[in-house]
């Protein structure tokens, strides 16, 4: 019925508080019945932003992030996340190099960080640094990204500033990318469906990429024998027997009534359809956030394909007033099928630009014309043939995971633990067929690889709120922690020569020529001490820091360890009583920062010396035994790359949030970055890698949001 009652002193003050309502503080007095009732906050929730290791506030916000919500996320139905970022953060490029669904996108945020090291973001799903990018052996593009489905992401918040990233330390460099999954909320369960269902076209018009026809072909041939005087004279061409000589035998043997366009022979338009379902809820002691998903995109190339199916289960529990416990979990299997990018014969569209209009793609009875021109061993394959008799598939099961804990000590004190971990299991399977294609000089082959990456992440926090004063004028916040890391490779490769035709059959167990079976295992660590924290005054002016401490398994043993740090500050311009009374200045803040970052993306064992084995052909080398050298010259003091970021700029809204325009300069310069400095080849090696280049980039962004059209039922935003 809503009733309450309250046992306090005279002069207590009763506090009045919901998620997403303004609080109001009342003063008891003498009253008997105190009833509140509380004014939604409109803008309380929009206020919150993620950052590195926790939340803070607009207010308090003294770095460079770009926020994506979930709106704008579920808007773009791609594969993979990383796509949808593109076009909504100044200064991040998305790119894919390739039409493959499901295929790796290139991130980069800011420019590009290293020579030979990575410049790829750092990817953080709830708290938990993950592997990214491209993780198979043998598909010629995969996005482990492409596992979790957009449609469980609450926020994804771009990080982009040394103020920003530095409490990532080594791996900050290139930009980090949060990424917080849907939660669930106290009050009446939710159920959502969703489903889409498109068409998947070529990106290019079939206008810009129309061969010649083979009329056209003639033609052009024709034109250039009359303006070869050895020709004309040697067959006695005229403008008016050219086209009889061109398609004769004499000439280039041209059938004219077969004229095939190639390009539209290997590609075709594919659907796209997803369905989502999810359930969310809870009460003031529990919330839960279940959710499932089924993605299917066809590529524009017959049989290539990405399939997903994922799930997702989000927990939180109140034990009590102090003590909160929980879990996020997400799991996805997906496939790849697809044949070759880039430039080799075995990528169909490829192919499509060097085959004649006058061969044609299938014979009379609708099999695949692979005769003539055509013919094994001539040179040249008929891609249709290669779609069909070739396989080509990747497998990967994903599975991305924490529980955590926090407990308050005091009202301004609590502790917190979260163990996190990211699974990727890879079994990737590849077909050549032994009578057509890459494979007919083996008599076809099938390679099968298998890759399992763990990483697992602990990180323990201590966080604590100073209210300085008791009018809380001034505020500082504190955070120092601990984290490990430690990421485990597995990988086993097969591969066999001599195998049947039957598309049925094509795993290497089939094969009666095994060629190689290679394993091996990689891992890399990392321990870092960390610290951050802010001081305010009336949320005027912030100023923030950070330091890290990071030691790596990935560089020398004289230089394991590193240090990171950053300065910002911030001034809320609108906070100020000479602009408080401005209605159309709904804010306006000043902002700048400077930081040290590091880049650890190298490979794992690149300041070692290694060594590698084989067993000598020969009886009387080594008198037949097993050998060793080295393969690679390492260096003890292997160490960073550096970068020092400046960053300046101001955030501004007007006229209630209506317009709002971001602008940002930044200064980066990196240094000591891995580069192969030559050596003479007497020395046994050609380079060996050092801390010896740097570079720098620099630029301007702007952002401007605007909202001409806003109803209680209608809302138009733009945005450049």
């Amino acid at each position: 019925s809503g009733n309450y009652s309250v046992s306090v002193t005279e002069n207590a003050v009763l506090n009045f508080s919901f998620v997403g309502y303004v609080s109001q503080r009342i003063n008891v007095n003498n009253q008997s019945e105190i009833n509140v009732q509380l004014v939604p906050d409109e803008t309380s929730l929009d206020e919150v932003v993620v950052t590195g290791y926790g939340t803070t506030t607009k207010l308090r916000q003294t770095g460079s992030t770009v926020v994506v919500g979930a709106k704008d996320v579920e808007q773009t139905p791609f594969p993979s996340i990383d796509r949808a970022l593109q076009g909504r953060v100044p200064g991040l490029q998305s790119t894919g190099g390739s039409g493959q669904p499901g295929s790796m996108q290139q991130i980069r945020i800011r420019g590009v960080g290293s020579i030979s090291g990575s410049s790829s973001p750092l990817f953080v799903i709830d708290g938990v640094p993950v592997n990214s990018g491209d993780l198979s052996r043998a598909t010629p593009t995969a996005n482990v990204l492409a596992g979790i489905n957009p449609n469980d992401i609450e926020n994804v918040t771009v990080l982009k500033d040394a103020a920003s990233t530095a409490i990532y330390g080594s791996r900050g460099s290139n930009g980090v990318i949060l990424i917080t999954t849907k939660s669930g909320k106290a009050g009446k369960t939710k159920f959502r469906i969703d489903a889409d269902y498109g068409t998947v076209r070529p990106g290019v018009s079939p206008d810009r990429t129309r061969m010649l026809t083979t009329e056209e072909n003639i033609t052009l041939i024709g034109e250039s024998l009359l303006n070869n005087p050895t020709y004309v004279d040697a067959y006695n061409l005229t403008p008016e027997n050219i086209r009889e000589f061109v398609i004769s035998e004499d000439g280039f043997d041209i059938d004219p009534t077969v004229s095939t366009n190639w390009y539209d022979e290997v590609t075709r338009v594919g659907n796209q359809q997803q369905y989502n379902l999810s359930a969310d809820g809870g009460n003031e002691k529990t919330t839960f956030s279940l959710g499932g998903g089924y993605f299917k995109q066809e590529g524009t190339i017959p049989n290539s394909d990405f399939t997903r199916y994922s799930g997702k289960v989000n927990l939180k529990h109140n034990l009590n007033d102090k003590f909160t416990i929980g879990t996020n979990m997400m799991l996805s299997t997906s496939n790849i099928r697809g044949l070759l990018n880039g430039g080799a014969f075995g990528n169909p569209v490829l192919t499509s630009f060097f085959l004649m209009p006058n061969i044609p793609a299938r014979n009379a009875d609708g099999s695949n014309y692979i005769s003539g021109p055509l013919a094994a061993g001539a040179g040249l394959y008929n891609p249709l043939e290669i779609l069909d008799k070739d396989r080509r598939s990747n497998n990967t099961q994903k599975a991305i995971g924490s529980v955590y804990g926090e407990y308050k000590i005091l009202p301004n004190l609590k502790i917190s633990t979260r163990y996190g971990i990211d699974y990727n299991n890879i079994e990737e399977d590849y077909y050549n067929n032994p009578n057509y294609g890459d494979g007919r000089n083996v008599g076809g082959r099938s390679y099968r690889d298998y890759t399992r990456y763990f990483n697992w992440v602990w990180t323990n926090l201590v966080d604590y709120r100073w209210d300085i004063d008791d009018n809380n004028d001034w505020v500082a916040n504190f955070k120092v922690g601990y984290e490990a890391q430690k990421s485990q490779a597995y990988n086993s490769s097969v591969g066999v020569y001599n195998v049947p035709l039957n598309t049925d059959y094509t795993v290497p167990s089939v094969g009666a020529t095994p060629i190689n079976a290679t394993g091996s295992n990689d891992d890399y660590g990392f321990a870092s001490f960390l610290a951050l924290g802010d001081f305010s005054y009336q949320n005027k002016y912030v100023l923030s820091w950070s330091y890290r401490n990071d030691g790596s398994s990935r560089f020398g043993r004289d230089n394991q360890y590193g240090n990171f740090w950053s300065v910002a500050g911030s001034w809320n311009l609108e906070q100020e009583d000479f602009l408080r009374d401005i209605d159309e200045i709904s804010s306006l803040k000043l902002r700048a920062s400077y930081g040290v970052t590091g880049n650890a993306g190298i490979g794992n064992n690149a300041w070692r010396t290694l060594y590698g084995y084989t067993r000598t052909t020969y009886n009387f080398v080594y008198d037949g035994n097993i050998g060793s050298g080295p393969t690679q010259y390492g260096l003890s003091n292997l160490t960073w790359e550096k970068t020092n970021s400046f960053d300046i700029g101001f955030d501004a809204s007007l006229f209630d949030n209506r317009l709002s325009l971001t602008f940002d300069y930044y200064n980066r310069q990196s240094e000591g970055l891995l580069y192969a400095v030559p050596v003479p080849y007497s020395t046994g090696f050609n380079s060996y890698v050092a801390n010896y280049a740097g570079l720098q980039n620099r630029g301007f962004e702007i952002a401007l949001n605007g909202t001409p059209v806003r109803t209680d039922d209608f809302q138009w935003d733009l945005n450049f």
